[in-house]
């Protein structure tokens, strides 16, 4: 059987596909070994700034691409979507350790 990692990268949700640029771009810029908020172990304080930070984005991005609000911008809000900007952090912070 033929592993085609495409078919599974296209299944991802469409709210990962706006999210998770901006992870990654958030990652590049602020986990670096000379930011004493990431190193040796990011500080929980940090993490969250980075993810308010990935959610305003992400709102204002939906906003600005949306003349009125549709049903893709609704299911941005709340405490949830936080939460997902959260854990994907996270997740790609783990992902970045385990390089070195």
């Amino acid at each position: 059987m033929t592993y085609c990692p495409e078919q599974l990268e296209d299944m991802y949700p469409y709210v990962y596909c706006r999210v998770y640029p901006h992870v990654e771009q958030m990652c590049e810029m602020y986990d670096t070994s000379s930011n004493p908020d990431f190193y040796p172990c990011p500080r929980r304080h940090a993490v969250e700034r980075m993810a308010d930070e990935i959610c305003s984005r992400v709102m204002l991005e939906m906003r600005d691409a949306a003349d009125d609000e549709d049903m893709s911008t609704r299911q941005f809000r709340g405490g949830l979507f936080r939460d997902l900007v959260f854990i994907l952090l996270i997740r790609q912070l783990l992902r970045r350790r385990r390089r070195f």
